[in-house]
């Protein structure tokens, strides 16, 4: 969250009117204590989730979804077809300036 000066002053002039100044450090505190908790709680899961995770297993499962995208499926088309091996990119299986195609003259243009 990100809470300026102005927001601020607003939440504890209604937290002034709504509870009181007897009970505004007393309810600020159990604010306090709570949000501590939380975010103890959040760390502490990450953590289990973190140590549970095998990261081979989800970097190789990564690895093999980069190919669902659009591109990667132009790229595995035209690696089967061409009987090259599998690259990451269309980029990379463009060909040089020695084998441009006929069709397309550049300084046409």
């Amino acid at each position: 969250m990100n809470i300026g000066w102005a927001e601020f002053l607003v939440i504890a002039i209604i937290g002034l009117v709504v509870f009181g100044p007897e009970r505004l450090p007393e309810m600020s505190a159990q604010l306090a204590r709570f949000v501590k908790s939380m975010r103890a709680k959040a760390s502490s899961a990450t953590a289990e989730l973190t140590g549970s995770v095998d990261t081979k297993v989800v970097t190789d499962l990564a690895k093999d979804l980069r190919g669902i995208t659009p591109r990667g499926m132009a790229a595995n088309a035209m690696s089967a077809s061409f009987g090259k091996p599998q690259s990451g990119t269309m980029r990379d299986q463009r060909p040089s300036g020695a084998g441009v195609n006929p069709v397309f003259d550049p300084d046409a243009t």
